[in-house]
């Protein structure tokens, strides 16, 4: 008669280090998932200033900061050393005067129309957010790299939203 005690005792130790790496992978998986999230989050935020205030890029950057790094906030904090990048591209656009008489001669000018049909999002003001993320010991071992950069990019469409008295922003 076989001893059941001890086969239930090696099946156990032959899949207990692939149920404990199958966990910990979800739950790592899950935090990037979450971090990732936040990054989204701050990178919109970023946007909606660049669209509705007259903030400069430092000023924008610094608040983006805080909106993720600083020591009030309730819940998950990023670490303030893993941010690698946040980098705020902001184009601002002329105030648009409409004129009667000139509604023709631009609608003539085809460069403008295909400039802005073509290729928009060169147009368009940024907010980009690169962080670190470390890869954890037990998972290092079949990862080829230590760490991921989870990388994140917001945009404002060619002017929409913006109040025309916004665009002469202050440094």
């Amino acid at each position: 008669m076989l001893n059941k005690k001890g086969q239930a005792l090696t099946e156990l130790v032959l899949i207990a280090p692939v149920l404990i790496l199958l966990v910990i992978s979800v739950i790592w998986f899950a935090r990037v998932i979450l971090t990732w999230q936040q990054l989204v989050s701050a990178a919109r935020y970023g946007a909606d200033m660049i669209a509705d205030t007259r903030l400069s890029e430092r000023e924008i950057k610094k608040d983006i900061l805080n909106y993720l790094t600083h020591h009030w906030i309730e819940g998950r904090r990023l670490d303030k050393n893993k941010i690698k990048e946040i980098n705020i591209d902001i184009k601002d656009y002329p105030q648009i005067n409409f004129n009667a008489l000139e509604l023709a001669k631009s609608a003539l000018d085809v460069d403008d129309i295909v400039k802005g049909i073509v290729t928009p999002a060169s147009q368009a003001s940024s907010v980009s957010i690169t962080y670190e993320y470390d890869i954890p010991g037990v998972l290092a071992s079949i990862a080829p790299d230590k760490k991921i950069n989870l990388k994140v990019k917001s945009s404002v469409l060619s002017g929409t939203g913006c109040s025309n008295k916004i665009h002469n922003r202050r440094d």
